[in-house]
């Protein structure tokens, strides 16, 4: 695989985070080839874009260095072995300064650090401030040394980015656990009965409400894994069962169901939602029942307020009106006479008055009935 320049820098960099200098395989690799190429000096580094970093070494107190002054930079695009016998005589390295300066290097032979994927990072090389001849037997021991020092430097990698797996796996599955234990108390916190049920309609898992609703009226505990049927009122069965099935070709139903449950009659809201996993395939379905039989009693309730208004309304604009016309003529015919009236006035006066209070007492009762009958609070 051929690596941009751009993509052998981000490499670089990601090795140059590891802390290679106190690797301690590294540095014995390092002392171990001092030792068998017999040199003064022998380092591992790392070829960034304008610095050779200098991770490694034994024999020079040097922590970075010009790239175009390095020897190593020849190695980025080679796969081979790099030796110079004598820089002295190499017009590549003759003015180098640090063949001509403080350092006076005449000799070098460095072996590229290339990754398992193909990527150049930089060397592990040898030098000496005299010339030296370097048999074809030491060539290939540097390079078997500068695989070594490769596969070290990729095992650290390795357990560097283990490590930042594990560190993020652990952190998703804290937020899993925290958005379960979320969506868990959120579930066991509703008033409705909720239940998950599987193909086989086995109980899949159910919440407080369920495990109480089902604990009170069939005096068992409920537990999943087993069989619904047993926890769904007989007269409702069937229904029940149709209605799973419909959930499993996607279908989704919510209703209001009456059921008698041998004591009495209750009404429900009822809903069965399919459930899909990750690949979109149903896997359960998600059942809720939640109790409306006092929310269908108060429906009632203003149901029947409503007709009641409705009636004593029409009774104000109606049933007021003969009576309350009567009082109001025998009031003008009386004013007329100077306020002097015979008997047969005042009977009809009368009549009108008692047929008025008898409205009135009409609307009365009816109000008083309905409000003890329903409990309802004062109009």
């Amino acid at each position: 695989m051929r690596f941009s320049e751009e993509k052998r820098l981000e490499t670089v960099d990601q090795f140059d985070q590891l802390d290679l200098d106190n690797n301690k395989e590294l540095c014995d690799l390092v002392a171990f080839a001092v030792e068998i190429f017999n040199v003064p000096i022998a380092m591992i580094t790392l070829m960034g874009e304008e610095i050779q970093l200098i991770k490694c070494k034994l024999g020079i107190n040097l922590e970075r260095n010009s790239r175009e002054e390095s020897f190593c930079k020849h190695l980025i695009k080679s796969n081979n072995v790099i030796i110079v016998p004598d820089a002295m005589l190499d017009d590549r390295f003759v003015n180098n300064p640090a063949v001509t300066g403080k350092f006076a290097i005449r000799f070098y032979a460095g072996a590229p650090l290339i990754t398992s994927s193909g990527c150049h990072l930089g060397s592990l090389c040898l030098l000496d401030k005299k010339p030296r001849v370097f048999s074809e037997k030491q060539t290939q021991m540097l390079t078997v040394l500068s695989k070594q020092v490769m596969a070290i430097m990729e095992l650290q990698m390795g357990l560097k980015v283990i490590g930042q797996q594990n560190v993020e796996l652990n952190y998703q599955k804290e937020k899993t656990a925290a958005s379960e234990h979320k969506l868990r108390a959120f579930f066991n916190s509703s008033a409705s009965c909720h239940t998950l049920i599987d193909r086989g309609l086995k109980i899949v898992d159910f919440n407080s409400a369920m495990a109480v609703f089902t604990k009170k009226l069939y005096k068992k505990k409920i537990e999943t894994g087993e069989d619904v049927l047993p926890y769904i009122n007989a007269s409702y069965k069937d229904e029940f069962i149709g209605y799973i099935k419909s959930a499993f070709t996607g279908k989704r139903t919510t209703k209001e169901i009456l059921i008698n449950d041998g004591k009495g009659s209750e009404w429900w809201n009822i809903s069965f939602k399919p459930v899909k996993d990750e690949k979109g395939n149903i896997i359960s379905v998600a059942n809720s029942a939640t109790n409306i039989n006092e929310q269908k009693r108060q429906l009632i309730e203003i149901k029947d307020q409503n007709r009641l208004l409705i009636r004593i309304a029409y009774i104000q604009s109606h049933d007021y009106r003969k009576p309350v016309a009567s009082i109001i003529g025998l009031m003008n015919v009386i004013k007329e006479h100077n306020y002097k009236a015979n008997r047969k006035c005042f009977m009809l006066m009368e009549q009108a008055v008692n047929e008025l209070d008898n409205k009135i007492k009409s609307v009365v009762n009816s109000i008083e009935y309905k409000f003890s009958h329903y409990a309802l609070a004062p109009l």
